[in-house]
């Protein structure tokens, strides 16, 4: 979604001579400041400015697909893969055609109703849904709040964490499939994802908080502590009591940007997600992962995601997440809502409002 961001073109550098741009969004400096005004009165201002700011563009170009056209893909199947009882009771696909009703049904019934913290994690596809699950769907009086979801610069998650930083911030392994890859590179302690930034809002009892968080494994933040910003996440996360704790994550996309080594191996990134969540897995009760969504596929020298590597990657993560947490862990598969969703305008990766604005839905029936 565009929220009032411009487009911006980042150039990737590959072991080829080619270069690869990623798009990315970068926000004006146009959200307005908490300062001096109650909280009730930001909320409201912000749910008139997204109202705003959110609204479709005018484009002749946007690539209407309706659910009920063939899948260009074939049989995805990811479902029945699954071992019958994970399948059956930790498993979904959403349909916004009938209000992601298989979702509310496994998802409503399970351990994850009404939990009271609730974070999420992903790049600006997940940001854009939190932010209207927040501003417009989040069910509970908002007292308090923390951070900026929009913030006019791309070094806060350090200091949100509010850890010290590492004395020397390291360059990532592409062997790993490590991000960052643009931006963050050339910015210690910075990110590749421009536009958003991590928050929290709640009411001391409850809380739902985003975090910027796009690649499954990225050195972006670096603490005298840890390593890595998944790492480092965790343990800003820690707490006395994980059950009332649910971790919604998502990663992919950012990761297929990352140049390809010959010798990364080939299960490296399901590797990345497994020791990710083995992370959260530590201050969460349960565990939430949210597929990959389909792109475009334009360009592959400006936009390096393809659907078969996404394809490959949803199936296997699902895979090792039923496998490694049979008892916690949750799937929620986007992709055919996602073929079935127009692109907004000429974007690769981004879908219009209403994409996000129904999958918010979900998780209002659940948080």
């Amino acid at each position: 979604m565009n929220l009032g961001k411009r487009l911006t073109v980042m150039r990737l550098v590959t072991g080829l001579s080619t270069m690869a741009m990623l798009a990315f969004y970068s926000t004006s400096n146009d959200t307005n400041s908490t300062n001096g005004m109650s909280f009730s009165s930001w909320r409201q201002e912000q749910h008139v400015e997204r109202q705003v700011l959110v609204s479709p563009l005018e484009v002749t170009n946007d690539i209407a697909v309706s659910s009920d056209t063939p899948k260009k893909y074939g049989a995805k199947e990811f479902g029945s893969m699954l071992p019958e009882s994970y399948r059956q009771n930790n498993y979904c696909e959403i349909d916004s055609k009938d209000h992601n009703m298989q979702c509310r049904q496994v998802l409503g019934q399970s351990a994850l109703k009404s939990k009271p913290h609730w974070h999420f994690f992903g790049d600006s596809q997940m940001a854009t849904m939190v932010l209207m699950l927040s501003t417009h769907h989040y069910p509970y009086e908002v007292t308090i709040k923390k951070g900026e979801a929009i913030p006019t610069g791309r070094c806060e998650l350090g200091k949100y964490f509010n850890m010290r930083m590492s004395d020397v911030w390291r360059q990532p392994d592409e062997k790993r499939l490590q991000g960052p890859v643009v931006y963050g590179k050339d910015n210690p302690f910075c990110s590749d994802m421009n536009g958003w930034g991590p928050y929290k809002i709640g009411d001391g009892k409850r809380s739902l908080e985003f975090l910027n968080v796009e690649f499954a494994q990225d050195v972006e933040i670096q603490t005298a502590t840890t390593t890595t910003t998944q790492e480092a996440a965790a343990l800003y996360l820690k707490n006395d009591n994980k059950e009332d704790h649910v971790c919604v994550v998502n990663a992919g996309l950012h990761d297929q940007a990352v140049p390809k080594s010959p010798d990364v191996p080939q299960d490296q990134f399901v590797n990345n997600v497994k020791s990710y969540l083995k992370l959260l897995d530590s201050v969460c009760g349960n565990l939430v992962w949210v597929g990959i969504t389909e792109v475009r596929e334009l360009d592959p020298t400006r936009f390096p995601q393809r659907n078969a590597i996404s394809l490959k990657w949803n199936k296997e993560v699902y895979s090792m997440i039923a496998s490694t947490f049979p008892n916690n862990s949750f799937i929620i598969d986007v992709w055919d809502e996602s073929v079935a969703a127009p692109f907004k305008g000429a974007q690769n990766i981004h879908y219009t409002r209403h994409y996000y604005d129904k999958f918010a839905t979900l998780f209002a029936s659940l948080v």
